[in-house]
């Protein structure tokens, strides 16, 4: 680490923290610290905060005084963890019909207003208090710093930035606002075929120690790189997010930035729900801020198998999200590390649920299917798949000067070979596959 991120680190940031009246840093030392602690003490500190936030509930939070009232649900008898399987789950839709009773009048002056684009680029709207939004950047600083990529670290992110046009005075604020944290942003949004080597200057003039970013920008620059062999000065390390990372992904990263590459997971509810180690062997899992349950088809806590994902926050009191489905897809392991960190791991992340493509007989395909079936055709340089029916699917794609045809007659093939002739396959050659509301590109888009 440099002078500067030394100094920025252990001096300035606590102070200027201070000066806004933040605890950011006190919490990021106490939240370092439990790495020290056996799992137990981690668990049993995890419980206290849940117990802590479900009496707070019962006492301020109209939608689930009503909900637990129904249900004879007395948070005082709270013993473990898995009680929390009597509460029903969270979904969007609840949130959307029952917003203001879920935010406390003690709160609703003084919350932080948030909101999401959405994968459905539909707008989706939360609320948190001022402790939440701290203690989630010191959870989101402490899992970037175990990769090295944590404060003060040089960093160069490949990141979305807020849209329209922004102000002079605005631009020179968060410019200096980046400079001071010493890190340097590349917007995500606006990257494309045509202007990847000013992406590449950046990043070369600024010789960062780390490098964040969307896991597609990223990829698309990594394979840009490779191709054209560009020279790249490296990192120490790179750090994906926002996306699922396939493995063929991250062996294109590694090859193009020259050094390890590192998954987190998050979303913008909650922010790093968890990241890897240097033993890549799953996802550590931040239970000193979240309960992470993978629930069946009938909302029933499982382990070791594929579930939807469903999350309390211990610390957003603004806005309590108890057992909120995320829309994600996960599998908890039951392994301890050997690195020594404490807390348990998420075995994989399998992306949306609403990523899977669907066929009239009940069968399945995964959304990381296509990108593993696409991948090998040189030809296809970006594509989408879309789902209005049990029995169609679309596939848009861009086709570069490698693209033969000869592609689609083998994507077909092999798509019905995995789903027994079930779904008619319509290929659509497009110039521009859109962006998200949140800036991400989705590999398939379920409607049903």
């Amino acid at each position: 680490m440099s002078f500067y991120g030394k100094i920025f680190k252990n001096i300035c940031f606590p102070f200027f923290e201070k000066v806004k009246g933040r605890k950011t840093a006190t919490y990021l030392s106490a939240a370092q610290n439990r790495l020290h602690k056996p799992q137990k003490t981690i668990a049993d500190f995890q419980l206290q905060q849940l117990k802590n936030l479900l009496l707070f509930c019962q006492e301020h939070v109209p939608y689930y005084q009503k909900q637990w009232q129904q249900l004879n649900f007395d948070p005082n008898t709270i013993t473990s963890i898995d009680e929390l399987s009597q509460l029903p789950v969270l979904t969007k839709d609840d949130i959307k019909r029952h917003y203001q009773d879920l935010v406390p009048n003690c709160k609703a002056e003084t919350n932080i207003k948030k909101s999401t684009g959405g994968s459905t680029g539909q707008p989706f709207h939360f609320e948190l208090d001022l402790q939440s939004y701290e203690t989630r950047q010191a959870i989101m600083w402490r899992g970037y710093g175990w990769l090295g990529a944590g404060l003060g670290a040089k960093t160069w992110f490949l990141w979305g930035i807020d849209l329209g046009e922004p102000t002079f005075l605005s631009q020179l604020k968060m410019g200096l606002y980046h400079r001071f944290h010493n890190r340097k942003v590349a917007n995500s949004f606006a990257m494309n075929s045509n202007n990847m080597t000013s992406y590449i200057k950046s990043l070369n003039s600024y010789k960062p120690e780390a490098v964040v970013g969307f896991v597609a920008p990223l990829f698309s620059l990594a394979k840009y790189i490779n191709k054209h062999n560009v020279k790249i000065n490296s990192p120490k390390v790179l750090l994906t997010g926002a996306e699922s990372l396939l493995e063929f992904q991250r062996e294109e990263l590694e090859t193009a930035f020259g050094c390890k590459v590192y998954n987190t997971y998050g979303c913008r509810e909650f922010m790093l729900i968890g990241a890897e180690c240097e033993q890549q062997k799953g996802l550590h899992v931040n239970i000193d801020q979240l309960v992470v349950e993978t629930l069946n088809e009938n909302r029933q806590p499982i382990k070791g198998g594929r579930g939807d994902i469903a999350i309390t926050d211990l610390f957003n009191y603004g806005m309590p999200l108890i057992r909120y489905i995320n829309g994600d897809q996960a599998s908890l392991s039951e392994s301890q590390c050997q690195c020594g960190n404490p807390l348990p791991l998420i075995d994989k992340i399998h992306g949306r649920k609403l990523d899977i493509i669907k066929t009239l007989e009940g069968g399945e395909l995964p959304g990381e299917f296509f990108p593993h079936l696409i991948k090998d055709f040189k030809g296809i340089e970006r594509f989408q798949v879309r789902q209005k029916s049990f029995t169609t699917v679309d596939i848009f794609y861009i086709a570069n000067e490698l693209f033969t045809g000869d592609e689609l007659s083998a994507i077909e093939s092999e798509i019905h070979r995995n789903t027994n002739h079930s779904l008619t396959v319509k290929f659509h050659c497009v110039d521009d596959i859109e962006l998200t509301a949140a800036g991400k590109h989705r590999v398939t888009i379920s409607e049903i």
